[in-house]
């Protein structure tokens, strides 16, 4: 294992104010598994009708299991509010821990930040479409769906910023809520709907019209029904905060998971019974609301339903944005940011000038889509993916040096043959699926159907690359990384010749 010194030197300077059911709340709360399908619901639906937008979805499940299971092992190996770029570092060769962990790291930031994004403005277009379905002489226009995506980035800013011991209590009562919505939300469709869509229908009844083969259709609905359950790793950027974080932080992640697959997957199958026409939903502004109204006939309670999602899509930024400020704090205070020791500081409790940063950085992408709406959707897909590409990283390193070799004791392990089957398959499904997400959705494509998510993803790569070689390779090296376990705080600090093994 690593070699650890000056164990106690550096003391963890945020309170350990989450339990375990707080922690778990706040992953649930930020994946929010039913309400992120219902978000992306039209892909799924436009690709492939309603079996994709079902068998894309159980693919979906399945895939996101058991990359987070495989992921959970390492949160449980190596705990610490740095999550994937830590673990990388822990896992990877020595003379690529530096560079390896510089990478992961500003994907890891970009990602949340861009996922943030993504859910703020998905809040914000239903707010705008909600309104304009009861107010017709409402014009909608990007603009103004931006000063409302502005509105909830600073509202969640303002209570993560000066509201930090009220956090904990708040998630408790949010996953209460979503699980709240979701049981009225279930029961409600499947009571006021009379007439069900037929088992052929739902199951059978394949419909692709975007120019794609079949198989290439329902991959990329599959791939987007992982947004449903993007964002686990939230938890580990909170293991300062977690009493024994080896422990909890992982149960933590598999209570998400497993909560979010037991919700979405019924879920999925009462919406596609019980709506009467999915090209509809599927062309709809706000398909959630067209499911509810479908499925109930009245426009009271499909209101009354869509907006209770929009306020759980709300309280989903809340807790992003915590965890995004927690994630820069992190990073900053390894030494991977330009102005690290600025962001690295805590002002009451709160890691205020990291939190800020990012909300100004959300603030400021979010004017893409004043520009170009189609460039800036493209954030769903880029959330998923590159998040998904900081969990196997390191899952991909642990197989090619080894399990013995990079894992230390822990107590969550699946031993070799399981992990490392977990682990190869996470690489391999995150890997083809990477492919599928640079697809536009129809061909013929056209600027406006565009997919711009390979060009955003290589502009931040090359980000990322000038900040490398621009002098940070002379400066970082990722070895002193604050690591929780057993209660006790203080610095990791890796000699050049460990390997991470006992």
């Amino acid at each position: 294992m690593a070699d650890i010194e000056g164990a106690g030197a550096h003391r963890a300077e945020l309170p350990r104010q989450f339990t375990f059911f707080s922690t778990a709340a706040l992953g649930f709360s930020i994946t929010n598994s039913w309400l992120g399908y219902s978000g992306i619901l039209s892909t799924p639906l436009i690709m492939g009708g309603s079996p994709t937008a079902f068998f894309g979805l159980v693919v979906a499940s399945v895939a996101s299991c058991i990359i987070t299971t495989g992921f959970a092992e390492l949160a449980s190996a190596f705990p610490s509010s740095g999550g994937p770029y830590h673990f990388a570092f822990m896992v990877a060769w020595p003379k690529h821990r530096a560079f390896v962990t510089f990478v992961v790291g500003w994907l890891s930031v970009i990602s949340w930040c861009t996922g943030a994004a993504s859910g703020a403005i998905i809040c914000a277009q239903m707010i705008s479409s909600l309104v304009t379905i009861h107010y017709p002489s409402f014009t909608e226009t990007a603009w103004r769906i931006y000063l409302i995506y502005l509105l909830t980035v600073l509202l969640s800013a303002v209570i993560v910023c000066f509201l930090p011991r009220a956090i904990p209590r708040l998630e408790d009562f949010l996953f209460i809520c979503s699980l709240l919505a979701f049981l009225a939300s279930l029961i409600t469709v499947l009571v006021m709907r009379g007439h069900k869509q037929a088992a052929h229908t739902v199951f059978l009844a394949y419909e692709n019209h975007t120019g794609w083969s079949d198989g290439t259709a329902f991959m990329i609905g599959a791939g987007t029904c992982m947004y449903s359950y993007v964002a686990m790793d939230s938890v580990t950027h909170i293991a300062d905060e977690v009493p024994d974080p080896g422990c909890n932080v992982p149960r933590a992640m598999m209570t998400t998971i497993l909560i979010g697959i037991m919700t979405t997957v019924p879920w999925a199958m009462a919406l596609l019974f019980c709506t009467t026409d999915l090209g509809v939903v599927s062309s709809s502004p706000i398909p959630i609301y067209t499911v509810y109204l479908q499925a109930t006939s009245s426009q009271p309670v499909a209101t009354f339903f869509t907006s209770w999602i929009i306020f759980l899509y709300g309280a989903a930024l809340l807790s992003g944005l915590l965890t995004t400020g927690r994630l820069t704090y992190s990073f900053a205070r390894a030494g991977g940011l330009p102005f690290s020791p600025f962001f690295a500081k805590v002002t009451n409790e709160v890691p205020l000038n990291a939190t800020v940063a990012a909300s100004l950085f959300i603030i400021l992408y979010g004017l893409i889509y004043v520009v170009s709406t189609t460039a800036f959707n493209s954030l769903i897909s880029l959330a998923i993916i590159i998040l998904n590409v900081c969990y196997v990283i390191p899952q991909g390193i642990v197989l090619l040096r080894g399990r013995d070799l990079a894992l230390p004791r822990r107590s969550f392990a699946m031993g070799k043959r399981l992990g490392a089957f977990c682990n190869a398959v996470s690489v391999l499904w995150v890997t083809v699926i990477l492919v599928f997400f640079c697809f536009p959705l129809r061909v013929p494509t056209t600027v406006h159907d565009m997919n711009y998510v390979s060009a955003v993803i290589t502009g931040f790569v090359l980000l990322i690359v000038v900040g490398w070689w621009g002098g940070k390779r002379m400066t970082f090296s990722g070895s002193d990384i604050v690591f929780t376990h057993g209660g006790q705080d203080g610095m990791a600090r890796i000699s050049d010749d460990d390997t991470g093994s006992k």
